[in-house]
């Protein structure tokens, strides 16, 4: 909404967002909703979060999503594990998981008026490559990029091809330096 504040922006393996309501068929959307607000709104919702925030359920699915699982660590399950005991964890994870409203990335992506880059890790488990590859056909999109062997969370299990990527972007839209007045005397 504020273009001005944006010069780019690089988009990592980004949720695909299936279990919107607009991706479900009309006879299943109130089957979604109803487990959505089940879970938003009934002690369900915080019991299956304490279920998930335990050190062997990160690790767990961490393992699912990451297809070089030595990257995961016990530093990293510790990392993770942490914000999710703080208060309020619960209700912010349980919003995560319910996001079957608001704009969808493909409405969204004809809106942005600064050059994006996509990288995808081509061992996603949860948002298919074959599936994220259309939001390189987008205008704005200059740049799609399968990283291979990499599962859904790139930064984090593949830095080595993920921060030379962000670096070159950066180099490459970054605006130039302001001008330093010169002081004389």
């Amino acid at each position: 909404m504020e273009p001005e504040i944006c010069k780019g922006m690089i988009l990592l393996n980004i949720s695909l967002r299936m279990l919107h309501i607009k991706k479900q068929p009309w006879f299943g959307r109130p089957l979604i909703r109803s487990f959505q607000n089940l879970l938003r709104n009934t002690p369900v919702g915080k019991l299956f979060f304490k279920s998930v925030a335990t050190p062997d359920s990160i690790r767990s699915i961490l393992c699912q999503c990451y297809n070089d699982t030595s990257q995961v660590t016990e530093e990293l399950v510790q990392k993770i594990l942490q914000p999710g005991l703080e208060p309020g964890a619960a209700n912010v994870f349980l919003e995560f998981i319910c996001y079957s409203g608001g704009p969808l990335p493909e409405e969204l992506l004809p809106q942005v008026k600064c050059p994006v880059l996509i990288a995808w890790g081509d061992k996603d488990p949860w948002e298919p490559i074959e599936l994220g590859r259309a939001y390189g056909n987008f205008d704005t999109v200059e740049d799609f990029i399968v990283l291979p062997d990499v599962g859904h969370c790139p930064q984090d299990e593949a830095p080595h091809l993920v921060n030379p990527l962000v670096e070159s972007f950066v180099a490459r839209h970054a605006m130039p330096p302001a001008s330093v007045p010169t002081i004389t005397s």
